[in-house]
C-alpha cells in the first residue's frame, strides 16, 4: 500500500484549466506548505506519487478517495472540487474560523501524513449565503469572501440601498465602485451573487407623484407617495418594468435580484377600488411577477425574489407565482430564544408552511449576524442556528441566508458565523462540538478552550431572557424604528424595546435577566482565566464578550425602569435607577471610544443616542420641570442632526 505521508517525491495532478480548478491546486500548494509539507509541483503529467484534483460539469459534493498513485479529489463541479481541496486540509487540522486577521489555525506538522479514509459528502442546502449588508462590511468583503468560500458558503448577497442613512444595507453606490476589484474573487471561487434590497419604491421616482398621482397608492384617504405604489395601474407597473429591466441591465453580475417592498411593517399599501380586494402578499406578489417579466427580458436565467417579511409574510390568496419568482422569507419579528419550529414561532412556521406549495424555490433570510437587530452585539446562536437549519431543511427551503450587518465593525467575528456556515452544509452536525472546535482552535490548551466555552455559555444563557418574545401577541408591541418628530416622546423602537410589554409580563421578564447575572459573573471570571498575557489574540474577541455583558446590564436596567414605572414608584426610586441606567448607557459609549474605529462611530453612536431617548422618554413623563423638558428636546434634536450629518455622505 502506498505511504500517504508527503515528500518530495510527490505532486499534484490538475486536469481541469477552470479558474475555480486552478485556485483549489493553489490552495492546496499553499496550506500543505504552510503544515510543514514539502512544495509540491502542479503537473498535468505526473510522475511518482500525486494527489489527482478533478471535476465534473457542476455541484458543490466531492469525494476522496485512494488509489495506487496516491489521493484523488474529484468535485461534482469546480466548485465541488475547491471544496474538497477545503474538506482535505480540515482533516488535517485546518480551521477558517473568522475572516480577522488571526482566525485561520493552521497547525504544524513535523509529517504532513494524508488521510486514508474515502469520503464523499454533498450540502444540505443548495445555496448557502453571506449577506453584506453595510458598507463596513463591503470595505472588508475580500476577506469575508475567502472565508466564505474556505467554509464552503457558496452564495454571495450583496444588500444595497439608495437611501440615507444607510443602516442595514450597503449604498448601490459603493457596490459599483468596488465590484471591479471584487468581482474575480467572486468568479475565482464560483460564487453566485445576488443583489439588491429593498429598491420597489425606487423604480417608481416619487417626483411623478406631482403629473400622475393615480400611479401612486392611496391610503383610504388620499392618494400619497409616501410607500408603495398602486398595482392596479397599469402606467405604474409598465413604468416599474421599464426601471426593472434597466436595474438587471446595470447589474449583470447577479444571478438573484432582489427589488423588496418598502421596510415597513404595515400600512404601506394601497387601498383604492381595485386594490382594497387585494392582501398585501397580493399586491406584493403582483409587482414581483412584474419585475421577473422585466428581469428575464435582459437575464433569462436570473430569478427575483419575493419577500415574505412584516405584512407580507401570510400566503397571497389571488396571485401566482411566475416561473422567475422565488420565495425569501425574513422572520425578523420571531423569537431568538426558541428555534424557528418551536411553538412560540408557530405562526411563523405556518406562513413558511403555507408558502410551501406556492413557490418552487424557497430561500430563508436568517438574522444571526445582525448587528442591528441585536443592538451591536449578535448574540451566541449554538443551538438555535442548529435548530432552525434542521427545521427549514424539512421544511423544503433550498437556499439560507445570514445578513451580516450593524453599526460598526466587529472587534472580532460574533461566533455566530462560523457555527451558521458549517451548519449551513450539515444541519445534523453537533452544534457544541463545532463550539468545541472552534475553542480549541482558539486557544493553546484543553484547559483554555474549557474557559472560552464557559464564557460563551455564560453569555448564551444571559441573553435567553432578553430575546424571548411571542411574535403571534406582538400587535401589543408598538414597533416604531422611524423617529418621530418628538423622538422624546415617541423614541424609535425595534424587537428587543420593551417600553409598551404589559405589566406582568414585563416583571417576569426582569426577574428572568436578574436570575442570569451570577450567570454573566461566571463568564467574567472564565476571562480572568484567560489571562490577557497568556493570551493576547483573545482580546479583540474578550473585547466583545465585554460590550455583551456591559449591554445586558443596561438592557437589565431598563427593564426594571419600565417595571418601576408601571408599579408608579416613587420619584425618588425612578431617580436612583435613572441614574444606574444612565451610568451603563455611559460604559456602552466608553466601550464605542476604545474599540469602534472613528470612521464608523458616528453612525455606531447615533444607534445609542436611540437608547438615550428610552431613558429620556422616562424622565420626561415622570420626572423632568416643564422647562427641563423643553430644553431636553432641543439638546436631543441638535444632538441627532449632528451624528446624522456625520453619517450621511454630502
Amino acid at each position: 500500500m502506498l505511504d500517504l505521508c508527503l515528500d518530495a517525491s510527490w505532486s499534484l495532478h490538475l486536469t481541469s484549466d477552470h479558474r475555480t480548478a486552478r485556485l483549489a491546486a493553489t490552495e492546496l500548494q499553499t496550506f500543505l506548505g504552510q503544515f510543514g509539507a514539502p512544495a509540491l509541483p502542479l503537473t498535468s503529467a505526473p510522475h511518482g506519487p500525486r494527489i489527482l484534483l478533478d471535476h465534473g460539469p457542476s455541484g458543490d459534493g466531492f469525494v476522496r478517495t485512494t488509489d495506487a498513485q496516491g489521493l484523488r479529489l474529484r468535485g461534482d463541479g469546480p466548485r465541488g472540487l475547491l471544496y474538497a481541496v477545503y474538506d482535505l486540509l480540515e482533516a488535517l487540522g485546518c480551521r477558517w474560523l473568522t475572516p480577522d486577521p488571526g482566525g485561520t489555525h493552521v497547525p504544524a506538522l513535523s509529517t504532513v501524513c494524508l488521510p486514508g479514509l474515502a469520503v464523499a459528502d454533498r450540502p444540505a442546502f443548495a445555496h448557502r449565503s453571506l449577506i453584506i449588508g453595510h458598507d463596513l462590511f463591503l470595505a472588508q468583503a475580500e476577506a469575508w469572501i475567502i472565508w466564505a468560500a474556505r467554509n464552503r458558503l457558496n452564495t454571495l448577497f450583496i444588500h444595497t440601498t439608495i437611501h440615507e442613512p444607510a443602516f442595514g444595507a450597503c449604498r448601490l453606490a459603493t457596490w459599483r465602485a468596488c465590484r471591479r476589484q471584487l468581482l474575480p474573487l467572486i468568479q475565482d471561487r464560483a460564487l453566485r451573487l445576488e443583489i439588491g434590497g429593498h429598491h420597489l419604491r425606487d423604480l417608481l421616482p416619487r417626483r411623478f407623484f406631482r403629473k400622475a398621482p393615480e400611479l401612486f397608492r392611496y391610503d383610504g384617504t388620499r392618494r400619497t407617495p409616501d410607500y408603495n405604489f398602486c398595482v392596479s395601474s397599469p402606467q405604474a407597473l409598465a413604468y416599474v418594468q421599464q426601471s426593472a429591466e434597466a436595474f438587471a441591465r446595470a447589474y449583470p453580475e447577479a444571478e438573484v435580484y432582489h427589488l423588496w417592498p418598502d421596510d415597513l411593517r404595515d400600512g404601506g399599501w394601497c387601498h383604492c377600488p381595485a386594490c382594497a380586494r387585494l392582501t398585501p402578499s397580493d399586491q406584493a406578489l403582483l409587482a414581483t411577477n412584474v419585475l421577473a417579466e422585466a428581469v428575464r427580458i435582459h437575464q433569462p436565467q436570473a430569478m427575483v425574489s419575493y419577500l415574505a417579511y412584516h405584512d407580507t409574510e401570510a400566503p397571497p390568496t389571488s396571485a401566482s407565482p411566475h416561473p422567475a419568482v422565488q420565495l425569501l422569507t425574513a422572520p425578523r419579528l420571531r423569537s431568538y430564544a426558541a428555534a424557528i419550529d418551536a411553538p412560540v414561532n408557530q405562526v411563523v412556521t405556518a406562513h413558511l408552511t403555507g408558502n410551501r406549495p406556492l413557490f418552487a424555490h424557497q430561500a430563508v433570510f436568517e438574522y444571526y449576524l445582525d448587528g442591528l437587530l441585536f443592538k451591536a452585539s449578535p448574540p451566541p446562536l449554538t443551538r438555535i442556528i442548529a435548530a432552525d437549519l434542521q427545521a427549514y431543511r424539512a421544511n423544503g427551503v433550498s437556499s439560507v441566508h445570514a445578513l451580516l450587518t450593524g453599526d460598526r465593525p466587529f472587534a472580532w467575528t460574533p461566533l455566530n458565523a462560523y457555527l451558521f456556515a458549517r451548519l449551513a452544509w450539515t444541519p445534523d452536525s453537533d452544534p457544541v462540538a463545532l463550539r468545541e472546535t472552534y475553542a480549541t482552535a482558539r486557544t493553546s490548551s484543553a484547559e483554555s478552550a474549557k474557559h472560552l466555552i464557559e464564557a460563551y455559555d455564560a453569555l448564551e444563557a444571559a441573553w435567553q431572557p432578553v430575546l424571548a418574545r411571542d411574535p403571534a401577541s406582538d400587535h401589543v408591541m408598538r414597533m416604531n424604528l422611524i423617529p418621530a418628530l418628538d423622538p422624546v416622546n415617541a423614541p424609535p423602537m425595534d424587537a428587543l424595546d420593551m417600553l409598551t410589554e404589559p405589566q406582568r409580563p414585563a416583571e417576569q421578564r426582569l426577574e428572568a435577566m436578574l436570575a442570569t447575572t451570577s450567570q454573566l459573573q461566571q463568564g467574567q471570571q472564565a476571562w480572568a482565566s484567560l489571562a490577557p498575557v497568556a493570551h493576547p489574540d483573545l482580546a479583540a474577541e474578550a473585547a466583545e464578550w465585554q460590550l455583551a455583558a456591559e449591554l445586558l446590564q443596561f438592557f437589565r436596567l431598563r427593564q426594571q425602569l419600565y417595571v418601576l414605572v408601571a408599579r408608579k414608584a416613587a420619584p425618588a426610586t425612578l431617580r436612583e435607577t435613572l441614574q444606574e441606567a444612565q451610568a451603563s448607557l455611559d460604559v456602552l459609549r466608553a466601550w464605542a471610544q476604545q474599540h469602534v474605529p472613528p470612521a464608523a462611530r458616528p453612525g455606531h453612536l447615533l444607534l445609542r443616542t436611540i437608547f438615550q431617548l428610552h431613558l429620556d422618554h422616562i424622565a420626561d413623563l415622570y420626572l423632568l420641570k416643564p422647562w427641563h423638558r423643553l430644553g431636553l428636546r432641543a439638546r436631543r434634536a441638535s444632538d441627532l442632526a449632528l451624528m446624522l450629518s456625520r453619517v450621511i455622505r454630502p
